[in-house]
């Protein structure tokens, strides 16, 4: 009867052992990314997930007009009505065939944007919203910066074609599509797969030239995208999704083909949509560094392995910064120093020549299960030694 229950036990150990180790299995980074550059970004908690070479000057063609829809959007109604321009009419590239003369809706002139590229209509909002392309785009490189926090991105117009001083950033497009896709009607266009389309002259179906938002490379989870080309940036593409807590935009530049960058972007997505998750620490959380008190002034969100390790830094000026485990930030917050006359308790300090380990709310899995592995190991032991001392007789 011991002969059985101790190999019951050694069975049940290495099973355990086995699940454990697939359950705490890191999260690790895709390989083989064809796409200069890449970004995965939650937009829940503005934590950044995977990048490469995320800050790198880079020509964004199309995806361009996330910012120019975003703008119109905010500063416009969708009602009012757009006279088409020459300029508008005659302007290069994609086009939804718009004639001088004609006029449009600023709502369908934004699905013609965003659903077929259309440069023309890219032209016809930005003359519409702020009288001429170059003033419009003064304004949106300004807003963008107030706006959506970016820091190396500079256009020169509305669409995307190539002019060298119109360029950003594989982190600032996501961040520029993060802030976008806060609003509700940007989301709503932002994920149509196809519509009517009927102009003066132009009587159509348009379909979303984005492979998985029209559903020609089916994902599920995929909630809206954007797609580029030209010469010089080669294929571009944007993409959000989301799955449970976690909600994705991911970026990828300067694919040398449309397998390639799609191939990136489902890459991209199977990790960051299955790999991570959402966690906080809360609110009045107290830090201490080199002698001085910081509190959080609200529950700070950040997105974190499932079963990965999150450490922190904290500057002498309060700001705490989240790192995964191979050392890249994931995002950080602004604390409030505190006075010594304040009665909130200390109870996360922090050294002041390296990273601690953040307290979430819960411990780590593995210090939860230490106790019962042990016992296991145990009982493993014992089960082998009975064994072997009841063969012997």
């Amino acid at each position: 009867m011991m002969k059985r229950i101790a190999a019951a036990a050694l069975l049940f150990g290495l099973c355990s052992a086995t699940t454990a180790t697939a359950e705490e299995a890191p999260a690790k980074k895709p390989t083989n990314v064809y796409s200069e550059t890449a970004v995965v970004l939650d937009t829940n908690t503005d934590s950044l997930l995977y990048s490469k070479n995320a800050e790198k000057k880079m020509y964004p063609a199309s995806i361009t007009k996330i910012a120019t829809a975003i703008y119109a959007i905010e500063h416009s109604a969708l009602d009012e009505e757009v006279t088409i321009s020459r300029k508008a009419a005659n302007t290069d590239g994609s086009t939804v065939y718009l004639e001088e003369g004609e006029k449009m809706s600023m709502e369908q002139l934004l699905e013609g944007l965003l659903i077929n590229s259309g440069n023309d209509a890219a032209v016809a909002i930005a003359e519409h919203v702020a009288g001429s392309e170059d003033e419009f785009v003064d304004k949106l490189n300004t807003f963008l910066k107030e706006k959506a926090g970016v820091e190396h991105t500079h256009f020169t117009n509305a669409h995307g074609l190539f002019d060298k001083n119109h360029y950003t950033t594989a982190k600032d497009m996501a961040e520029i599509t993060r802030y976008a896709m806060q609003n509700d009607t940007f989301r709503s266009l932002f994920g149509i797969q196809s519509m009517d389309w009927s102009s003066e002259s132009w009587d159509t179906t348009l379909y979303n030239a984005h492979k998985m938002v029209k559903g020609e490379l089916p994902y599920p989870e995929v909630t809206g995208g954007k797609n580029g080309f030209v010469d010089e940036s080669r294929h571009t593409l944007v993409t959000t999704a989301e799955k449970d807590d976690v909600s994705l935009v991911v970026v990828t530049m300067k694919a040398q083909s449309k397998p390639a960058i799609y191939d990136d972007t489902k890459k991209l997505l199977d990790y960051g949509l299955d790999r991570f998750t959402s966690s906080y620490i809360p609110k009045d959380t107290v830090f201490t560094f080199d002698g001085k008190r910081f509190r959080l002034p609200s529950d700070f969100h950040y997105t974190q392995p499932t079963n990965g390790h999150i450490s922190e830094k904290m500057s002498e000026d309060g700001l705490l910064t989240l790192f995964n485990k191979e050392g890249d930030e994931i995002t950080s917050t602004k604390l409030e120093r505190i006075d010594a006359s304040s009665n909130l308790q200390e109870d996360h300090a922090l050294a002041t020549n390296g990273p601690g380990t953040v307290h979430n709310g819960s411990p780590e899995k593995g210090y939860i299960m230490l106790p019962f592995y042990l016992y296991l190991i145990i009982m493993v032991i014992a089960g082998t030694t009975f064994i072997r001392r009841r063969n012997a007789q």
